[in-house]
């Protein structure tokens, strides 16, 4: 009896490298593309399943598996694996790929780098949160941390906001804040303050980001200046849940923000409920909701993560990659199953 070929035979996946990555997708290509996935997350034309974790018990380590679907027009499914292990030396303690499939037949089209896509589609978003909804005028920034989330979160705002200037960084390390300083000043031509607490470094910023792995809350209620934005990209503790309640507050997703946000902690301490949830980033973009409500609210954006984001980045690469003939071909042999 005569047997059909397998539908996988002789098809190869794409292997992309961080560096391939990088050189094929800039920032402002990572906005444009972010703004797409996050209004297609309001209209119904992308599907996030919830965020998975895997934390063995032991030493301090964790997986999250973060798996989506993206329509309207671009037509893509993926999944990303990220790895952390907190004990590694300080911006070496994260390991994520990113595996994208043909939504058609479910065949591995891709395997890349996801560390890349972590940090520069996180960074695209807390500038979109800035762009739409930090007071018009807005010159100056705090950034609280000094890490990898820390520089591409001011890269994104620099490129969508270039009137912000000036501003002050505030790391646990001196030595750290000093070198973020000067690092981000030849990249963006932002001048940062080194000072020595949050407090100094918020209270004169329109625009705050918190990119810390502090297990204890390093923002407070009381670091609050009527109409700041608040870019909160650190883990989830990063934020006192009085300073969450006190802000109007704008999510990647809402369910997302409400199950594994910053918000979620707040909501299990008992200080927002889940009807202060109203507005996702994508309704503020789609112009269905104002980016803010005047110029004395305080409004935050709850950058959880949502899987489309690093879908609709490895979707991109992976067509520049096949036009640019980058990347290395490899055939995973799925085609011999029986």
């Amino acid at each position: 009896m005569e047997t059909s070929q397998h539908i996988f035979a002789n098809r190869q996946t794409l292997i992309v490298t961080m560096a391939e990555i990088k050189a094929l997708m800039s920032m402002k290509d990572c906005i444009d593309i972010q703004k797409i996935a996050f209004q297609c997350n309001v209209t119904g034309d992308a599907v996030n399943a919830p965020n998975t974790w895997l934390r063995p018990a032991g030493q301090p380590r964790w997986m999250k598996l973060l798996a989506g679907f993206i329509g309207n027009g671009t037509n893509a499914m993926g999944i990303k694996v990220l790895a952390r292990f907190p004990k590694n030396p300080p911006g070496m303690n994260i390991g994520s790929i990113v595996a994208l499939f043909d939504p058609d037949d479910g065949f591995p089209l891709a395997i890349m780098d996801g560390v890349y896509f972590t940090a520069i589609r996180t960074g695209a978003a807390g500038g979109l949160s800035a762009f739409y909804s930090a007071r018009k005028g807005s010159r100056s920034i705090a950034v609280v941390g000094s890490g990898v989330q820390a520089k591409f979160n001011l890269l994104a705002v620099r490129e969508l906001m270039p009137q912000v200037k000036e501003g002050f960084v505030y790391s646990r390390s001196p030595e750290r804040r000093e070198s973020y300083a000067r690092d981000m000043l030849a990249q963006t031509g932002i001048a940062l303050k080194p000072v020595p607490s949050v407090n100094d470094a918020v209270a004169n910023a329109d625009i705050v980001i918190t990119a810390t792995n502090s297990p204890e809350p390093v923002l407070l209620k009381e670091h609050l200046r009527p109409g700041q934005h608040i870019i909160a990209v650190g883990i989830k503790s990063e934020i006192h849940p009085a300073a969450i309640a006190a802000c109007r507050i704008i999510a990647d997703g809402k369910q997302t923000a409400i199950e594994d946000g910053k918000f979620s902690l707040a909501l299990k301490a008992g200080a927002v409920s889940e009807s202060d949830m109203q507005v996702e980033i994508g309704d503020i973009i789609a112009g269905k909701h104002p980016g803010r409500l005047s110029d004395d609210e305080i409004t935050l954006f709850d950058s959880s993560g949502l899987a489309i984001q690093d879908v609709i980045c490895a979707h991109y690469v992976f067509e520049k990659a096949r036009q640019a003939g980058k990347g290395t071909w490899v055939n995973l042999g799925l085609g011999e199953l029986p």
